[in-house]
């Protein structure tokens, strides 16, 4: 314990990690003063139904389109350019909020969160992956998605109080000063690093990296085939449909935001223990795990009506989502180069775009036909379905810039 401590410690001693920890704090903290009143507030300006889904939807849609070509802007010209970037759009999306001029003009700035979430979520992993030695890097990863959650949950909690006191214009106000104080922590602390890849790649061959490294990958497809099963349980399953299944068994709204709460806090907790244990265990058998107790979570929710057991099973899957979030960035990050990694962390968050994006709508569709019970069996398949496809690899080797250009 004194030495995961110490080592705990050494990871925070260095400026640029504290300063990444730091921003990506304030990110999901943004993205927790948005997100949960979001709906009031596009129904309050006039956006319809209809209009409030596909407003959920375009950030998923933005994700899939620019998650590929900010990664390799990130391979070419550094990360910290983009990370900086990503916190500037979201505190301008935070603003536009405030200044649209009807609910249809909130479309372009969910694009621009999406974009946002991208360029740091996701480039955060690629930083760490050039950055921390390999034997640091799991802890670093399990400390960066705990201050990730942390934030989101940090983010919720003041979103509320400051929307209650001053409307929603000002928790927006709020959330952009939040966007620009972690765009200037990470201009001060993060290095500077130009990626070799900008030396190697030319603009042609890089457009072909990302599609001839997926279809050589064999670890990257099963990390992207997982990441699509697990944004389509979160999205599709547990935000869009546990809270209907509950209310249909005759559970109140507050207790079902107390359910949420609890499995805000059991996924924030398992992130460090699980990037302190990618350090003894391989990264692709703790996402396994995950998605197998995912899987079993979804199956035992499904089965029974029980208030106090299903608070349990959600915040088992709330432990499952915060393993798999750790423990699958720990594997696409530790499996490709400097040159490559930001290439496959875009591959992988194209695919968990995808998952968000078409998630509600296939599993929306099953409900309409089969009802709501079924659909949660065909989750529960999917996720096995992901969990064959890590299994198939038997050697899961890094791929190289040389290998991916060979094949492309």
């Amino acid at each position: 314990m004194d030495t995961t401590w110490r080592k705990l410690l050494r990871v925070l001693a260095r400026k640029d990690i504290l300063s990444l920890c730091l921003m990506i704090l304030a990110a999901d903290t943004v993205a927790g003063i948005i997100a949960p009143n979001f709906a009031l507030y596009a129904t309050g300006i006039g956006a319809t139904m209809a209009l409030v889904g596909v407003l959920t939807a375009i950030e998923g849609l933005s994700r899939i389109f620019v998650s590929v070509p900010i990664g390799m802007l990130s391979d070419r010209h550094g990360r910290k350019p983009v990370l900086v970037a990503g916190m500037l759009l979201f505190g301008l999306a935070a603003l536009g909020y405030t200044i649209v001029p009807n609910a249809f003009w909130l479309l372009p700035m969910k694009a621009l969160v999406g974009v946002a979430m991208v360029s740091t979520f996701f480039m955060g992993m690629a930083y760490i992956g050039d950055t921390v030695a390999s034997g640091d890097r799991g802890l670093t990863i399990g400390l960066y998605a705990t201050f990730m959650g942390s934030g989101f949950a940090l983010g919720s909690a003041i979103g509320g109080s400051t929307s209650a006191r001053w409307g929603f214009e000002g928790s927006y106000y709020l959330a952009a000063g939040i966007a620009a104080l972690g765009a200037g922590i990470a201009a001060w602390g993060l290095q500077s690093r130009s990626s070799r890849a900008q030396a190697t790649t030319t603009g042609r061959q890089a457009s072909g990296d990302a599609w001839a490294l997926l279809t050589h990958s064999k670890p990257l497809l099963a990390a992207s085939v997982a990441n699509l099963c697990n944004n389509m349980w979160y999205s599709g399953l547990v935000a869009s449909f546990f809270a209907v299944y509950a209310d249909s068994l005759g559970i109140s709204t507050a207790a079902i935001g107390s359910m949420f709460a609890l499995r805000a806090v059991m996924s924030t907790a398992a992130r460090l223990p699980t990037g302190l244990a990618s350090g003894h265990l391989s990264a692709r058998r703790l996402m396994v795990i995950a998605l197998a107790l995912a899987a079993a979570a979804i199956i035992g929710i499904q089965a029974t009506s029980a208030a106090p057991l299903l608070t349990a099973l959600l915040a088992v899957e709330g432990v499952a989502y915060g393993m798999f979030l750790t423990s699958g960035q720990a594997f696409v990050t530790h499996q490709f180069s400097d040159e490559l990694r930001g290439t496959a962390v875009g591959v992988y968050s194209t695919a968990g775009g995808i998952g968000s994006t078409g998630g509600p709508f296939l599993l929306g569709l099953l409900a309409q036909i089969w009802g709501l019970k079924p659909v949660f069996w065909a989750m529960a398949i999917l996720i096995m379905i992901g969990i064959g496809v890590i299994l198939s690899i038997t050697d899961p080797a890094p791929a190289t810039q040389e290998e991916v250009a060979h094949a492309s």
